[in-house]
């Protein structure tokens, strides 16, 4: 129930923290958590809108929330908001005015924003807007905003770090490898717009049992996205069972799917379970579903619509409940049309299609990734390389056909191959016709192609110029992008804050000229 100003004031919250704690220990998942823990402490503070804005991993990892009559204005107000938020920062309100809009006047009110922080580590903002309210009077609305954002700080972090300790390979005596956490094989990177979207789809996606087709390029992440979809469903602690179906023929295939009796065929020297039975209240990912055979695709389809099978020489009717996730980077409606593809059986797959992105529809998450990599291969092969700029700058430029798993394999090669602590561009091993930006392969097949022709350069330009040149472009865009954070700056060129400063200084760049 909403309190008065005088309420407020000499309340001490400890009611509204307990309940902040009940709700985190009933809630399944984290988004539902974080939406209901914000319409409780908007509504206890009369506030008449809010959004809960995350930023870097935990943005890729958890979709961010909003609630109340102007939640569109509480997120973009979060949005502006985090680029400035650390481990130093301090909840804070400030009067603002929301400009008019076609449904409704200008609104003047106050702003509470608190950071949400962990050990060493912030995760994002909680945002509030009051209506007509003076920020003279808050200090008891501040203190309570402050104690759930470290209370959901420090949820979010044990959430992560749970996660990562699950997903530990096991050991010969059973003990997890702890010397592994430094990188989680299930975790899909990204901050992009894109990305986002995908995210948040597959977050309302997986508390549900129907089927979900994943669709997108070679490369973008599908069987990710599937893992991910099982993890965040009621079904995670049971099997997660993979297939890649263009892996098989069809005669193998079939007794992959449904298993087989002793007899059934020759060297069926005993019964054997199929992949239905093994992910049985579990999931079941079966990876390029496009590819399969039109006889194959009609007892598949029987299983989707009865959930019952028999194996491989069997007669016995054995009902199964599993949860289908398919993938397919195959043109499903174009197969449809050309009779390579069931049509019924392509409405009983398309029930919840999500597309995953490109890499070259979300650029902005290279330098993420190529971090990301970067530092699981130092790690591996006990190396402590850093990015330059420029080689940064020619890694984004690159359209990357094999997507994610083409900028791991780079990745990968770079650090093994590198000479220096530094990578430069020359490090870089992307084939010579494909360096330049927003490059497309145009030849056949199977003519060798040509070699970009570089254009001039003016007689008076010397290489070091050019090549400081380059960087300072690079430091000013960067900083443009994070509105000036140098932190988010450095972490973009893959470098030390230390280190931009360095640059900063070298080339006269004030970030707050630029903005």
């Amino acid at each position: 129930m909403p309190r008065s100003d005088a309420d407020r004031a000499q309340h001490n919250y400890i009611g509204d923290i307990e309940q902040v704690a009940r709700i985190i220990s009933s809630a399944r998942l984290p988004s539902g958590v974080l939406q209901r823990i914000l319409q409780f402490v908007g509504e206890t503070l009369s506030a008449q809108g809010g959004a809960v804005v995350l930023g870097g991993e935990f943005a890729a990892r958890f979709a961010g929330v909003s609630w109340g009559t102007f939640q569109d204005e509480s997120r973009q107000l979060g949005q502006e908001l985090l680029d400035g938020v650390t481990v130093d920062s301090t909840p804070t309100a400030r009067q603002t005015t929301l400009p008019r809009t076609s449904q409704r006047p200008a609104i003047d009110g106050v702003v509470l924003a608190a950071p949400m922080l962990g050990l060493q580590q912030a995760m994002g903002v909680m945002v509030l807007f009051k209506p007509a309210e003076s920020a003279m009077t808050l200090d008891a609305d501040l203190a309570l905003l402050n104690a759930i954002g470290l209370y959901l700080g420090l949820y979010l972090q044990t959430t992560v770090l749970r996660e990562q300790v699950k997903a530990l390979p096991q050991t010969a005596n059973g003990r997890q490898n702890r010397a592994a956490i430094g990188y989680d094989p299930d975790r899909m990177v990204g901050d992009s717009p894109a990305m986002h979207a995908a995210l948040q789809q597959l977050q309302q996606a997986a508390s549900s049992r129907s089927t979900v087709l994943l669709r997108g390029e070679s490369g973008t992440g599908k069987e990710l996205g599937a893992r991910a979809l099982h993890k965040l469903g009621d079904r995670s602690e049971q099997a997660f069972v993979k297939l890649n179906c263009a892996a098989l023929p069809e005669n193998l295939l079939e007794s992959e799917l449904f298993g087989h009796e002793r007899g059934a065929f020759t060297g069926a020297v005993r019964m054997r379970r199929g992949r239905f039975e093994i992910a049985d209240k579990g999931t079941l990912f079966l990876d390029e579903i496009g590819d399969i055979s039109l006889a194959m695709q009609v007892k598949l389809l029987r299983v989707l619509q009865e959930r019952t099978f028999e194996r491989v020489g069997g007669s016995r009717p054995i009902e199964v409940d599993v949860r289908i996730i398919a993938a397919t980077n195959v043109d499903l409606e174009e197969a449809v049309r050309q009779g390579r593809f069931r049509e019924d059986l392509y409405y009983r797959l398309h029930v919840v299609p999500i597309v995953l992105p490109s890499l070259r529809e979300r650029r902005e998450d290279i330098p993420l990734l190529v971090g990301y990599f970067l530092r699981r291969f130092n790690d591996e092969n006990g190396k402590d390389l850093k990015i330059s700029s420029a080689a940064m700058d020619l890694v984004v430029s690159y359209d990357w056909p094999g997507n994610v798993r083409e900028l791991e394999n780079c990745i990968e090669r770079m650090v093994v191959m590198a000479r220096r602590e530094i990578i430069a561009p020359e490090d870089v091993p992307l084939p010579v016709n494909l360096t330049r930006p927003n490059a497309m392969p145009s030849a056949l097949p199977n003519a060798m192609p040509k070699a970009p022709v570089p254009a001039p350069l003016p007689a008076a330009a010397s290489l070091p110029g050019a090549v400081a040149d380059i960087e300072r472009q690079r430091v000013v865009e960067a900083l443009q992008r994070c509105g000036g954070v140098q932190t988010r700056a450095a972490s973009i060129l893959g470098i030390t804050p230390r280190q931009l400063g360095y640059r900063l200084k070298k080339y006269g760049i004030d970030p707050k000229q630029i903005l």
